[in-house]
């Protein structure tokens, strides 16, 4: 706590920042392991098969015409990969946010060291300068800190998205077309 007090008011909101960077990150990286696609290489999935996967299962196994079965297909999908998705843009703009948030607590802390600089009578002091710069830049440290695993996280679940986009379209186009 003694670092956060030092680092001055912008530590708050950084502190803030961090508690939802930190849930997503658990939350989501815990989602996608216990929910991976569960067809992988040549190894065909059942049309019962539970979880988050079912209803494109669903659709894909139907009974109906290829074209609808292929609308269903998709609308599933999306539907799938948009509950993959969610939270995720949240922690790009953590990223974005983390670091100018910092930038803006040195700024705020160099102004106050370069102020207290100026009101000192007995001329400049260096120790009191470094000070300040030093309680300043706390911040900007605290901003990245947040960031690059922020930014990181967000990398690493967009690709995973990507990838199981991937798996479910050829999945479907091959079942489609057999």
């Amino acid at each position: 706590m003694n670092v956060v007090a030092q680092g001055g008011m912008m530590m708050w909101p950084l502190i803030l920042l961090s508690i939802p960077a930190l849930a997503i990150i658990l939350e989501r990286g815990i989602f996608f392991i216990c929910h991976p696609f569960p067809v992988k290489g040549a190894a065909a999935a059942t049309p019962d098969t539970p979880g988050v996967f079912a209803p494109f299962f669903d659709a894909l196994f139907s009974d109906e015409a290829v074209s609808v079965k292929e609308k269903k297909t998709t609308l599933a999908a999306k539907q799938i990969l948009f509950s993959f998705n969610k939270t995720i843009d949240f922690l790009s703009t953590i990223a974005t946010v983390a670091p100018l948030l910092g930038l803006l607590g040195t700024v705020v802390g160099m102004v106050q060291a370069f102020s207290k600089l100026a009101g000192a009578n007995a001329g400049m002091d260096i120790g009191l300068l470094a000070d300040g710069i030093w309680h300043a830049l706390l911040t900007t440290a605290a901003g990245l800190v947040i960031a690059i695993p922020a930014l990181l996280a967000h990398q690493w679940f967009s690709a995973k998205v990507r990838q199981l986009a991937f798996e479910m379209e050829c999945y479907a186009n091959r079942i489609l077309e057999s």
